[in-house]
């Protein structure tokens, strides 16, 4: 099938029924403007070796800021950003962790067991003092959540005041897939155990956590800096200083502690697979040392605006996002140290560019006005993302949707599309609209225990209120030659966040003009409604965050 005619006739077809006060005959010429082509040239700009991976605070990636300020500029979009720029500076605090410094051992009465680096646990560098030495005594505390919808509540038999906690990863599997999402949250447990006085968490990976992403994996970023926006008192938000005595521990290690403890850790992992909440003090203390290595750094997201059309509605805002940023310089395989994030995320930067050009160029424009968020930080745990939705240029208030790219891979002719989360608020209507549009097939997420919800620049929105959603194309394949699963699977296991994300990688220029299409048309859908989006009565999200 020629799926452009195809995208063609349906839109001239919706042109004739369209009840919309937009004619739909200029998005018709907007969709059609994408190609496939224009994408990929971005991408060998962003991903191409001199870029070094784009990482957040270097001088790499404010290059890589300075061309999409440029492809702004060239649009005609509005500039957002500082002093009448497109550039919203962040200053981050940055820590790294001083290699050879990491210790952490556990004891019982006169018994001393050494974990070791690596083999045994990892750690970051801190948020508080340059020099941490801590030692307490180690509380087990299941998942370490307080979820009263369940009556559930890891701290309800346990005094965890200056104590270290000792929790398993992810969420009970009998909560449903929202709550579970939510409540799978690092930033969240380390929430709760700030306010209940602890001094630091050693995560413990589940088999299923431990499934999906093997110790080698987690070894990949270790040496990494991380980073947390400053607020107005200087302070990394969120960075939780007083839970200094915090680690992440493989299976070895996790072994290594229960049984100095004198507990079952496989029997544990069965009874909180089953959503038992027993928690107990483990008789045991732990001595966690490090040095930090910490600066002050920025770095920007890159914001641009076109102005909506309806006087009425271009008050309100719908914000397209995609991070800039990938994960810079590290030891790679075959010696290739650039992590050059082709898929992750050029590809989503070089599709949110062509949806711009393209609602520029319309004879009637939206009827609300549509931001174009590049952010930075995202592999830092969505940090420019937090900061923009929690610092907007415009009036909080008024920001009504998040459409969020990240990460589309288009090495195959792709035939459906993911919108993880539309189906919480009103915006999944606009998402079968334009998938009908567009010629691409809705469909589920396939892997609701992989929480990809909370795992992108949207959810920065969503804790402030606003309706959002992440596009994502899937795994159906066009050519029946072609298994799109398999690809996509590869993509995953052998590629992301490996040096091999680069632009040797298969590219389907159709695959990316559907794709990009279905992302302008639902933005369009979106804008030009009378209603703004609203959460759906009842939602898990709506009901948490809704303002």
């Amino acid at each position: 099938m020629n799926y452009g005619l195809f995208v063609l006739s349906m839109l001239a077809l919706a042109a004739c029924n369209s009840v919309e006060e937009t004619p739909t005959n200029t998005r018709s010429g907007a969709a059609n403007s994408i190609t496939g082509a224009e994408i990929r040239q971005h991408m060998e700009v962003l991903a191409a070796d001199d870029m070094r991976g784009r990482a957040a605070g270097t001088a790499d990636y404010d290059r890589a800021a300075d061309y999409v300020a440029d492809r702004y500029r060239k649009i005609g979009l509005l500039p957002l950003g500082d002093g009448g720029s497109y550039f919203q500076s962040i200053r981050f605090f940055e820590t790294r962790l001083a290699p050879g410094s990491a210790s952490f051992s556990v004891a019982r009465d006169d018994s001393q067991v050494e974990l070791v680096f690596r083999d045994d646990f990892i750690r970051a560098g801190g948020y508080g003092e340059q020099d941490e030495d801590i030692t307490a005594p180690l509380v087990f505390v299941g998942h370490g959540i307080v979820a009263p919808e369940y009556g559930h509540d890891d701290f309800a038999d346990v005094d965890v005041a200056g104590k270290i906690l000792v929790s398993l990863s992810g969420a009970p599997p009998g909560f449903a897939t929202d709550q579970r999402a939510f409540y799978s949250s690092s930033r969240g447990k380390q929430a709760i155990a700030m306010e209940r006085g602890a001094v630091g968490i050693i995560n413990v990976r589940t088999p299923v956590d431990q499934k999906r992403r093997p110790w080698e994996r987690y070894l990949a970023g270790v040496g990494s800096p991380g980073m947390r926006w400053l607020d107005e008192e200087g302070a990394p938000h969120q960075g939780y200083p007083q839970l200094a005595g915090s680690a992440t521990v493989s299976e070895a290690g996790a072994e290594k502690l229960f049984a100095l403890a004198d507990a079952d850790l496989d029997a544990l992992f069965t009874k909180h697979a089953a959503g038992d909440t027993g928690s107990f003090d483990m008789d045991i203390s732990a001595t966690l040392g490090r040095r930090s290595n910490q600066r002050t750094v920025r770095s920007s997201n890159v914001v641009g605006m076109l102005k909506g059309s309806d006087p009425e509605l271009r008050g309100q805002y719908i914000v397209y996002t995609a991070h800039l940023d990938h994960i810079g310089v590290r030891p790679g395989s075959d010696g290739d140290d650039i992590h050059n994030g082709a898929y992750d995320n050029a590809a989503g930067i070089g599709t949110i560019l062509e949806i711009a050009a393209a609602m520029a160029v319309m004879d009637t424009g939206p009827r609300r006005s549509i931001i174009f968020a590049a952010v930075t930080a995202e592999e830092k745990g969505l940090q420019g993302s937090s900061y923009f939705a929690m610092n907007p240029p415009v009036p909080a208030e008024q920001l009504v949707a998040n459409i969020n790219i990240d990460m589309p891979y288009l090495g195959f002719p792709v035939g459906d599309v993911h919108a993880f989360g539309a189906e919480h608020s009103t915006l999944l209507s606009a998402v079968q609209e334009a998938t009908i549009l567009s010629g691409l097939e809705l469909t589920p997420d396939p892997l609701p225990d992989e929480v990809r919800f909370v795992r992108s620049d949207q959810f920065s929105f969503v804790k402030q209120g606003v309706p959002a959603l992440a596009l994502k194309p899937g795994s159906m394949s066009l050519d029946p030659a072609t298994d799109g699963a398999a690809a996509l699977d590869d993509f995953l296991k052998n590629h992301y966040h490996r040096a091999s994300d680069d632009l040797s990688l298969p590219y389907d220029n159709a695959a990316a003009e559907r794709f990009a299409r279905t992302g302008l048309l639902v933005g369009l859908i979106v804008a030009d409604r009378q209603a703004r989006p609203r959460w759906n009565d009842g939602d898990f999200f709506g009901d948490k965050f809704a303002r």
